[in-house]
């Protein structure tokens, strides 16, 4: 598909051509951009090939430089009236196709292009005198080229997709890794067992409401993509936009929607780390309601409802807010991780099929385990009955599944290059692939020169590495994190046993905040079910104490269960030596928090009553007892009289599960039930307080 097609003289100033094909394929992608130079490999047929891109093209966009009516030195006519010409060729097809055509003139190249007059011109374009033209001057450049792309965009509303939605996989490539094909966007396995909750979204999606948004929350395995994706194919087949979106799809994009007359359905993935997006589509859907009467649905999925929706919900534009704000059971969809029966012989039969293998279907596994355990067990049978090798853990599926995709590896660089090394630097590039999470092309290539400095490897063998990761285990960008996401954390716990060194590199100041904050996210996910990584989160907390500190609280606004990262981070804070303001701070930041971060405000109270008593000793200590500074007098006040009686009752209040709160006979000195009244009142107190201050 060409989408726009540029048609241009190539006497008649080519770099301005250059530049607008580069302006739209910076807004619609190279894939739906046409012009003959960059988009025709060298010995293909041209006239072919201009013929296939004219036919698959949604709009013609005609370049009218100052010298396009230019004569032709061998008939002294205007090039435009010789029926060879491929400018007028071209033009010719699009009108008689009904291919929006649009004349863009040229301004100040140096002279002014001008839109030939109907006289001027062959019959057979006759009507292209007549088009409403596009303008596009230097001194306006980047104001023409927007309203240019806007006005595309109105004519063939397709050209917003690709850039918005991530684009669907290519079939399962037999030499990647066992574990891609357990990727839900490959939809191995027939989508079966939740027709219900399919039923319940769609009619959540065609209700007559203008605009509304779902969450869908479970667990990681639990199938919310793949439920996702057969609503977005299904409503897709019925005329709407529909599709996860990418990554970070610039805000420009998604507003772009506003401009297309079907129903959108915007699927979030792993909305923790989206909020700005979601920001970004929540203000799209507003205009899309001022100025359309079709529909818009955001459908978020995540893994919890959780503290990190509030800045949403608590958003200053009441239309945002609305759109996140939870209204009842209706508002939120969660998903029971366990599959349907018949989900364990369907995944054997599929895998089978896709492998090429004839596989018998043995016991299924135990009914607590999640979708993807089902499938991973599913997999690991065919594998096994494949000749694969070996099965392994069979208690473990996604244990054993590491191994068949291990010796996958293996065999790969035995074929390409046989040093043993290279499982080393593959497995490194691969978990900053997988901590970093790139949720976008631009972000993987960034990482990916990254790596060169990180890695002390020329860039040439950096992308030999690269580029086995990603055919090993591709993903929508150059550079993927390991999915499904389970499998990804057993990779990072592994990965980072054997490379501890990584740790360091993430927390340093050359990392962007952005990467940093999905490294913890990603080891606080993966935390409850891999505890050998609170060394990674310890060691990663004390690369950089102080660039790590800030995200913290975020992070723990992320996690399904923050308990275990919260603990871990909590029990190193002690550690350090905080100055009073940065513990302030900290303080201020906690107390609006869930109860996940009681275990960071506990310790930070902690530390803040040592650095306070620390403080007061040294003034003792420094030529007798001085008077206090000014404005000291009440805090030295109370720390001289706070008894370690108090304070383990103020940081236990904090911190339930700290074990700190003084108890009597084994009963905590105070019911639960009125220090939860004080901890509710402390954060609403918090939570006025910082409104006020903003």
């Amino acid at each position: 598909m060409a989408g726009v097609f540029v048609n241009y003289r190539a006497k008649d100033t080519p770099h301005a051509a250059a530049w607008i094909a580069n302006v739209l394929v910076d807004n619609f992608t190279s894939d739906l951009v046409f012009r003959d130079t960059d988009s025709m490999a060298a010995g293909e047929h041209y006239p072919s090939e201009i013929r296939a891109a004219l036919r698959d093209a949604d709009v013609l966009v005609a370049v009218v430089g100052p010298k396009w009516m230019q004569e032709d030195p061998t008939t002294g006519e205007p090039r435009i009236l010789n029926e060879r010409d491929w400018v007028r060729t071209e033009i010719a097809y699009a009108l008689e196709h009904g291919i929006p055509v649009v004349p863009v003139l040229l301004l100040d190249a140096p002279d002014n292009a001008r839109l030939p007059r109907h006289d001027e011109l062959p019959k057979d374009i006759q009507e292209f005198a007549s088009l409403q033209v596009a303008r596009l001057s230097q001194r306006r450049w980047a104001q023409d080229t927007k309203q240019l792309v806007e006005r595309l965009v109105t004519m063939a509303p397709s050209l917003v997709v690709p850039r918005l939605f991530v684009q669907p996989p290519a079939a399962p490539d037999p030499n990647a890794a066992p574990s891609s094909l357990l990727r839900p966007e490959l939809a191995v396995v027939p989508f079966a067992g939740r027709e219900r909750e399919l039923a319940d979204l769609t009619a959540w999606a065609t209700d007559s409401t203008a605009n509304s948004t779902k969450l869908v929350v479970g667990r990681a395995g639990s199938g919310r993509k793949r439920l996702a994706l057969e609503l977005c194919r299904r409503l897709a087949s019925a005329g709407w936009l529909a599709g996860v979106v990418d990554g970070e799809a610039p805000a420009a994009q998604i507003r772009r929607t506003s401009a297309v007359d079907k129903p959108l359905l915007a699927v979030v993935d792993d909305a923790e780390l989206r909020s700005d997006q979601l920001l970004a589509l929540a203000e799209a859907v507003s205009a899309r309601t001022a100025g359309l009467d079709a529909p818009s649905r955001l459908l978020i999925l995540g893994r919890s409802d959780g503290a990190w929706l509030r800045p949403l919900r608590e958003h200053a534009d009441e239309r945002v807010a609305a759109l996140f704000r939870p209204t009842g059971r209706a508002s939120t969809m969660t998903l029971d991780a366990s599959p349907p029966p018949a989900s364990f012989a369907t995944a054997v039969r599929a895998f089978a099929d896709v492998l090429g293998v004839t596989a018998e279907v043995p016991e299924p596994p135990g009914s607590t385990a999640t979708t993807l355990e089902v499938h991973a067990h599913a997999l690991c049978a065919v594998l096994e009955q494949g000749g694969f090798g070996p099965r392994g853990d069979a208690g473990d599926p996604l244990a054993a599944l590491r191994r068949y995709d291990l010796a996958q590896w293996h065999r790969r660089i035995g074929a390409e290059s046989g040093v043993d090394d290279d499982a080393g630097t593959l497995a490194v590039v691969g978990a900053f692939a997988t901590l970093c999470v790139p949720a976008s092309a631009d972000q993987a290539d960034a990482l990916v020169a990254r790596l060169t400095d990180v890695l002390g490897l020329p860039r040439l063998d950096v992308l030999k590495h690269v580029d086995r990761w990603s055919r090993l285990h591709p993903g929508a960008h150059q550079l993927s994190a390991l999915s499904p996401a389970p499998l990804g954390d057993l990779f990072v716990a592994e990965a980072l046993a054997e490379h501890p060194w990584v740790l360091p590199v993430l927390a340093s100041d050359s990392f962007p905040d952005d990467w940093l904050a999905r490294a913890l996210t990603t080891l606080g996910r993966a935390l409850p079910d891999h505890p050998r990584l609170r060394e990674s989160v310890t060691a990663l907390f004390h690369a950089n104490p102080r660039r790590v500190e800030p995200f913290v609280g975020a992070v723990i606004a992320r996690l399904e269960d923050p308990e275990p990262f919260a603990r871990t981070v909590a029990s190193e804070m002690g550690k350090l030596d905080w100055q009073i303001p940065d513990l302030v701070t900290i303080m201020e930041k906690m107390a609006i928090g869930g109860d996940g971060h009681n275990a960071i405000r506990g310790a930070t109270l902690d530390a803040l009553v040592g650095a306070a008593k620390k403080f007061t000793d040294q003034l003792k200590d420094h030529n007798g007892t001085p008077d206090p500074p000014p404005g000291m007098e009440p805090i030295l006040g109370v720390v001289n009289n706070l008894t370690t009686l108090v304070q383990d009752f103020v940081v236990g209040a904090l911190d339930p599960k700290s074990g700190r709160f003084p108890t009597v006979d084994g009963k905590p000195i105070v019911p639960e039930g009125p220090m939860s009244l004080l901890r509710d009142l402390y954060t609403a107190y918090e939570q006025e307080k910082r409104k006020e201050k903003d």
